[in-house]
């Protein structure tokens, strides 16, 4: 949860209601304004906090990825299309969210969302050059697949299998549709990932950003429930975000986005917890740092 200013910083004054009234009218901020803006979000006292979003109401609906998130039309915030969105580093062309969307997608969040797709697409290229023949891997939380797409328009000499598992069927129905041409090569199951039961072993068992939402009990369950299928020489990677995320506080303040951030220490013990420190556990990042993967082989 984000802090509170002292009293003398956060007031929700005149000024800034007239700042967050220009920027609506204008379709968000532009790059010079980034600071100003940030600087009332992270400032901004909870008691001030609907009267900030009554402000900026226009722009909280499905027209900006900003808004898609605090509206939650699936139910949830980092839903698939959205994350569609922000690997295709998706604008509107509304010139009303132009710049709002143009502002999330330059955010250290939304950036490192993309680099852990260009993450997992190596840990993929990786696996199928260190192994020969067929190779499968296991995807918790699937999402839109967008991933799974790019890593197999890049890799057209394929011999990976995957299997993709999400308890939402809009998220499985979008992702079938956009991997229409490599359905041969992709199975869906609609599950919790709790109650999912794997009927072989992998040599690779993903998850990009599910587990930022478990709290430690079922992290650990399921890193002791999954390591049990992954297959002599595998690797086991779950993705957390860091508890150093620029862009928390403006997830929490304007999109109701909450997230159990982890340190590496925390990701470390957590993996101890669950009996697994014996063999090689490292963790690893993408280039921001913000996105952190326990990597467990």
């Amino acid at each position: 949860m984000y802090k509170v200013a002292s009293r003398s910083d956060c007031v929700f004054d005149v000024n800034k209601k007239l700042f967050l009234t220009y920027l609506i009218k204008n379709g968000g901020p532009e790059l010079h304004e980034y600071e100003e803006f940030n600087f009332i979000v992270k400032t901004l006292d909870p008691e001030n906090l609907h009267e900030f979003r009554e402000v900026i109401n226009p722009i909280l609906n499905v027209n900006t990825l900003i808004g898609r998130s605090y509206v939650k039309p699936f139910g949830y915030p980092g839903d698939f299309y959205l994350i569609d969105h922000i690997y295709s580093n998706h604008v509107n062309g509304d010139k009303k969210y132009r710049n709002w969307d143009i502002y999330y997608q330059n955010q250290e969040g939304t950036m490192a969302v993309r680099n852990r797709k260009d993450y997992f697409i190596n840990q993929c290229l990786n696996l199928a050059l260190k192994k020969d023949g067929e190779k499968r891997v296991l995807i918790l939380g699937s999402g839109p697949a967008t991933d799974v797409n790019e890593f197999l328009n890049i890799y057209t000499e394929n011999d990976i299998r995957f299997d993709l598992v999400d308890f939402d069927q809009n998220a499985i129905d979008y992702s079938s549709h956009k991997n229409k041409k490599f359905e041969k090569l992709i199975s869906y199951h609609k599950v919790n990932v709790l109650r999912f039961e794997p009927y072989m072993r992998y040599d690779l068992i993903w998850s990009a950003g599910l587990f930022d939402y478990f709290r430690e009990k079922h992290f650990v369950y399921l890193l002791k429930k999954y390591i049990n299928y992954v297959a002599e020489g595998g690797e086991l990677v779950i993705g957390n975000f860091s508890t150093e995320n620029p862009s928390q506080i403006l997830m929490e303040v304007v999109s109701e986005w909450y997230l159990n951030y982890r340190s590496r220490e925390d990701l470390l013990k957590i993996a101890g917890d669950a009996g697994l420190l014996n063999g090689k556990v490292f963790v690893d990042s993408e280039a921001l740092g913000v996105n952190l993967f326990l990597n467990i082989q």
